[in-house]
């Protein structure tokens, strides 16, 4: 009996030190994804349990997709705004939305506004099944209602897009909150989005440039140096090839250019082939806005390519032009009516009376805008209507500066984040494509991929639990060793809500990653394909028992019964 008891002590012993192992057939459990889309809902969180429940004992379900993931369910209403691999089976739960709704689709507003600067902001809202019902639109800045709207509905399905007049106020960043709001007969409709509006304290850089001296061009430029938002410099060429310029003026065919927002150009019969094609890459690289001011027709040369086409029209008495959402209106009696309009084309201002004689437009070119007006002798009438040709110039340039984007630019998406939520950076650098870009985010740097697009990196944040905001700050080197930084400010809010675009639908993601579509109650269709397309397998394995902690028992209960028994016969 002690040998025994000895025996398998030791074997058990000897077992542990060698680490015996015995080949066998494992069941592995593949990763699955169960991403729920926010905002998050009840019903959305009662699916994701249910497929837990059903395939946890099988699958190891995560939150998120991670890279090893062998399949994912995505569960809402909407199409993720975060990247899915193109390699991953993806299968949706498309939750149901209220047969009756009004929600914001669309958000565009000025990135940043100069103190004191009221802003638009155009929201786009789609309806469906609200007819004969009324939609109030407000925006809200600090908590304090800043502007309101209100559109009565009159079709199952329609748009509307409403501008809203902001001055931001408070600390900056400006964060507005656009609400819709639509009263029904069981319960209101609210759809909410939250943009955010950096303060600019730097004034907004605007050249100048007259191919000769232009009268239009002199009072346009008077007009701005009144306003302290602009900081302006000036190029001027007389009938000699004698040029007047500030210090820090540039050629338009000078890549320096890129430092303008805004280039205004009068003169332009004089314009020579070499600037209009500066202006061409300014707009198209750089993004920035050209506006061209003439004070003749211009029939023939190289800058028609920038021009549409144009009709002279002269009135007996100085008409006030119409400007739809400006409080101020230009008055001339020398006009350029303008045809052909390219899409993307915005009026502002017509002749009055013929909604087809727009006069002043602007239209998209590359990346950039250039504005027209044909208003040719407005300047003569710039001392009436309490100075409405200064205001007018003064707020349309002011606009088109705010709009083009800057040479080093930063975009969070959502630009709202809530705390540890991850949100993706994107830095564009234009007009230098070598340049070398780093970040940081409070103080720590974080690597940068670059894109496919050509000056274009990306990388992620986390929203921060202890601090209101989160510090980018980006620094980029060109190749001609100019240096541009920027620093941009992401607020962190628990209850944000960040705008997020309805379209495309969530079955498009199943049906671009070879998964299927189902409603919540028919959740039995996603496991059975789930459980098809990436089923459990069995692997060979090794198994090694004596690694395990229960060992340890019978090793001391034989080496204690042995013990016990030599002391009852008194053996040592």
């Amino acid at each position: 009996m002690l040998i025994a008891f000895r025996a398998i002590a030791v074997s058990i012993a000897v077992a542990a030190v060698i680490d015996v192992s015995i080949p066998g057939m494992a069941a592995t459990r593949p990763r699955l994804a169960l991403v729920v889309q926010n905002p998050q809902s009840p019903d959305a969180e009662r699916v994701r349990m249910t497929i837990a429940r059903d395939l946890g004992s099988d699958y190891d379900c995560v939150p998120h997709v991670v890279s090893d993931a062998a399949a994912a369910i995505v569960i809402g209403d909407r199409y993720p705004a975060e990247p899915v691999p193109d390699i991953l089976p993806v299968s949706t739960v498309t939750m149901p939305v209220p047969t009756d709704q009004v929600r914001i689709v669309g958000v565009s507003a000025p990135a940043e506004v100069p103190p004191a600067t009221t802003i638009r902001i155009v929201a786009n809202l789609a309806a469906h099944g609200v007819a004969g019902r009324t939609t109030e639109l407000r925006a809200r800045v600090a908590g304090v209602e800043a502007a309101s709207a209100s559109h009565r509905w009159g079709e199952r399905d329609e748009r509307w897009q409403a501008p809203l007049d902001v001055v931001p106020v408070g600390e900056p960043p400006f964060i507005v909150r656009i609400e819709a709001v639509t009263p029904g007969s069981n319960a209101s409709s609210t759809s909410a989005a939250d943009l955010v509006v950096l303060r600019r304290d730097a004034p907004l850089a605007v050249e100048f440039f007259d191919a000769r001296l232009s009268w239009a061009s002199t009072f346009v430029r008077r007009a701005l140096e009144s306003d302290p938002r602009f900081h302006l410099e000036s190029v001027s060429m007389d009938a000699r090839a004698l040029s007047t310029k500030t210090p820090r003026a540039v050629p338009l065919d000078d890549r320096r250019l890129d430092a303008f927002s805004v280039v205004v150009v009068g003169g332009l019969d004089h314009l020579s082939g070499d600037a209009v094609s500066g202006l061409e890459r300014y707009m198209r690289e750089r993004g920035g806005a050209v506006v061209l001011l003439p004070d003749q027709r211009i029939d023939n040369g190289p800058l028609r390519r920038l021009l549409p086409p144009l009709s002279e029209r002269l009135v007996e008495q100085p008409a006030v032009l119409v400007s739809p959402g400006l409080d101020a209106s230009l008055r001339a009696s020398e006009l350029l009516v303008a045809g052909g309009l390219h899409p993307g084309s915005d009026v502002l201002a017509r002749a009055p009376g013929d909604d087809r004689a727009p006069v002043i437009v602007s239209r998209p070119f590359g990346d950039g805008r250039v504005l027209v007006s044909g208003a040719m002798d407005a300047w003569r009438y710039r001392a009436v209507a309490d100075a409405a040709f200064d205001r007018f110039w003064q707020a349309t340039i002011a606009g088109l500066a705010l709009a083009a984007p800057p040479a080093l630019d930063v975009m969070v998406a959502p630009p709202i984040v809530r705390p540890l939520e991850s949100a993706e950076m994107v830095v564009r650098v234009r007009g230098s494509a070598d340049a070398r870009v780093s970040a940081a985010v409070n103080g720590q740097p974080i690597r940068l991929a670059p894109d496919a697009e050509r000056g274009v990196y990306r990388g992620g944040i986390v929203g921060s639990a202890a601090r209101r905001h989160t510090t980018i700050d980006v620094r980029a080197v060109g190749g001609d060793g100019r240096v541009e930084s920027l620093v941009r400010t992401v607020p962190t809010l628990s209850n944000a809500r960040p705008f997020v675009r309805t379209e495309p639908s969530l079955s498009m993601l199943a049906a671009s990653h070879r998964g299927v579509d189902a409603t919540p109650d028919r959740v039995a269709e996603v496991e059975r394909f789930i459980r098809a397309s990436a089923p459990p397998s069995r692997a060979a394995t090794m198994r090694h028992p004596m690694r395990s902690a229960w060992w340890i028992a019978p090793f001391v209960a034989c080496l204690s019964t042995e013990w016990w028994i030599r002391r009852r016969r008194g053996l040592r």
